[in-house]
This record gives structure tokens, C-alpha cells and sequence, in this order.
């Protein structure tokens, strides 16, 4: 595969694909693939990039321009966004992006999680435990400062320590206290540094409360916040040897009960789907 990017002033690249006997032309924003030994490769061409760009606390978009990233996550399916890392001259950066996935989740999905994600990122400025928002690249893209740090399932079958949680339910009140609700906290998502600095990524089902709610909006936004406090339980008594039904029960009665419905709802569809 072969891909051919052009840029435009007044609007995201042009980008060609070129598949064997075929090609077929799309529109999408800042970022875009390539081709590479290894079959995928991604080529940014930010000069023209977005109206957002007053949004980038301090960050040149323009130095990605021709970059190439030192490392990329593929989206784990069809739905998923791309993570690729850039090592500039003075900045390391982290670009999440749709812009791989086809037409439909692209203009779709891929449009509404990054409005989604900026929003969240902008309501919780100031949150030390997120790396710093660099701003949305176009339609399809955003960039946040890369952090040195690991996934918290990579310390899977270690016992950490108490205290790290504790840590963690401070962010997660701070967030709430600032309109924003994770609404799906995972291990995946909590990123430890070698010095246990801590850090939460991902913020594209993050539930932004606003300024002038109704009580239907309200009503989920206490929802989510406890499902965050479910997630957190959870995680705690996966990490340090505890019962995690107890510690569900512990958070509350009623997200006791919202949990036991979501996990036989789970149990249903995975037996739908035939995992099961």
C-alpha cells in the first residue's frame, strides 16, 4: 500500500490510497497513513493545521510537520483510534488519531470521540495526573505531551502498594469536582512512571457535565462519577489481593446493584457473540 499526501491551507490534507490495481481519494484531517516496511507508516503535513491551534498551550504544530513517529499503538479493532509518538527536537508528543480508519468511523465515530476528548481535556486543565493538552489536530486528531510511563496491566500479578490507589481516587475527585467523569476507567488507562508519578490517558468516554446542565444530564454525570469509584474498588482489589465484590459493595449499595446488571448484561451479549 502506497499513499500520496498533499496538504491544503484552507483545509485538511488531501490523502490518496493506492491498494493494487485501485485507488480511491479521501479528505481527512492532519494526520494520515503512509507506507513503511512494515506495511503501515504515518507522514503528518501540519503547516495549515486548525483553527484549534490557539488551543495548543504553547505547542508548534508545525514541528510535526514531515515528522515520523518513533513508535505507534494500532487501535486494538476497526473502531479504535491510532497512537503515534513523536521525539522532536524539544518536545515529545503523543497523537491520537482516526484518521486510519475507514470513512464511516472516521466521519462518525472518529469526529464525535475527539470532540468528546478535547472537551473533557479542556474542562480538567490544570489536572497534573493528565499529560498536558497540546490541542486537536483538525477533525480526527489531538495531540497530548508523551509521558514516560506504563500501563497499570502490565503490572499484572504484581501487589502494589494501598497507597497508589489512594492516589487515584484523589484524581478521580478532583476530575469529578471540575464537571468531568472518566465513565469507563480501566487498567489499560492508568500509566505508572518508573518514579510511580501517575498518570490517566483517555479520555474519549469522559463525561463533561458543563456549565448549564439539566437534571437528566446531572442524573448521569453522579452516575458516571460512581461508576469511576466501582472501577476504582475494582482495580484495588485486583492489585493489592483484595475481594472485588466486596470492594464493589463497599462504594455504595446502588452502584452495587447498577454493577451486578452491567455484568450480567455483559455475560449476555459475550454469549450472543458466542464467547461464551
Amino acid at each position: 500500500m502506497s499513499t500520496t499526501v498533499t496538504s491544503a491551507l484552507n483545509g485538511a490534507p488531501l490523502v490518496r490510497y493506492s491498494l493494487g490495481a485501485w485507488s480511491s481519494s479521501d479528505r481527512v484531517g492532519g494526520l494520515a497513513m503512509g507506507s513503511s516496511p512494515e506495511g503501515m507508516d504515518y507522514t503528518l503535513t501540519v503547516a495549515d493545521i486548525i483553527s484549534h491551534a490557539a488551543n495548543t498551550r504553547a505547542f508548534d504544530p508545525g514541528s510535526l510537520s514531515g515528522a515520523e513517529p518513533v513508535r505507534r499503538i494500532v487501535g486494538r479493532n476497526g473502531s479504535k483510534a491510532d497512537v503515534l509518538f513523536f521525539d522532536l527536537e524539544d518536545e515529545r508528543v503523543a497523537v491520537k488519531t482516526y484518521a486510519p480508519r475507514g470513512t464511516v468511523v472516521r466521519n462518525t465515530l472518529g469526529r464525535w470521540l475527539i470532540r468528546r476528548e478535547t472537551a473533557a481535556y479542556e474542562a480538567a486543565e490544570g489536572v497534573d495526573a493528565l499529560p498536558a493538552f497540546l490541542g486537536r489536530l483538525g477533525p480526527y486528531a489531538l495531540a497530548t505531551r508523551w509521558v514516560d510511563a506504563e500501563p497499570l496491566r502490565e503490572r499484572t500479578g504484581a501487589r502494589l502498594d494501598d497507597t497508589l490507589f489512594d492516589r487515584l481516587g484523589a484524581v478521580l475527585d478532583e476530575l469529578h469536582s471540575r464537571g468531568v467523569a472518566l465513565a469507563d476507567l480501566h487498567h489499560r488507562d492508568v500509566l505508572l512512571g518508573a518514579d510511580d508519578s501517575l498518570y490517566i490517558v483517555d479520555l474519549a468516554t469522559a463525561w463533561v457535565l458543563g456549565r448549564r446542565s439539566g437534571p437528566i444530564r446531572r442524573r448521569l454525570f453522579e452516575r458516571f462519577c460512581e461508576s469511576d469509584r466501582v472501577n476504582l474498588a475494582r482495580m484495588r482489589a485486583r492489585f493489592t489481593g483484595g475481594d472485588a465484590d466486596a470492594a464493589v459493595a463497599s462504594v455504595s449499595p446502588a452502584a452495587e446493584a447498577w454493577h451486578r446488571r452491567g455484568r450480567r448484561l455483559k455475560s449476555y451479549l459475550e454469549r450472543l457473540r458466542g464467547k461464551r
